[in-house]
């Protein structure tokens, strides 16, 4: 999500670089709002930068711990899962303790039905 980003932010500087070139002394009221729109949407790509510049990239731990086996070669890290060391941890204990079927809870041996009669 952070290069599409970028990617967002370059494009909408390009295209606000390249309407700036070709305006003319006297710019139209059409050309001077295309412009100010194009800046809008890069100043709206550039803030959403903001929300993803921790190590991790995690949005619920931006600058909690990267896992130290991210991007190791010889023990990579199962598909699915990304830099932050706390997301991970909850995935591997998840993995390893599979779901099991709650019983279902039995009534207490003094507790009986009173059938009205």
């Amino acid at each position: 999500m952070g290069y599409a980003n970028l990617r967002e932010l370059r494009s909408a500087l390009t295209t606000a670089s390249d309407l700036a070139s070709s305006l003319q002394s006297a710019p139209t009221r059409r050309d001077a709002d295309q412009l100010v729109d194009v800046l809008r949407q890069a100043l709206t790509a550039a803030g959403s930068l903001h929300a993803e510049t921790g190590p991790t990239g995690c949005a619920l731990h931006p600058h909690g711990a990267v896992d130290p086996l991210y991007g190791d070669v010889e023990d990579p890290l199962p598909p699915g899962y990304g830099k932050c060391l706390l997301c991970n941890d909850r995935r591997r204990r998840a993995d390893a303790h599979p779901a099991h079927a709650r019983p279902h809870p039995r009534p207490h041996p003094h507790w009986r039905r009173r059938l009205s009669a």
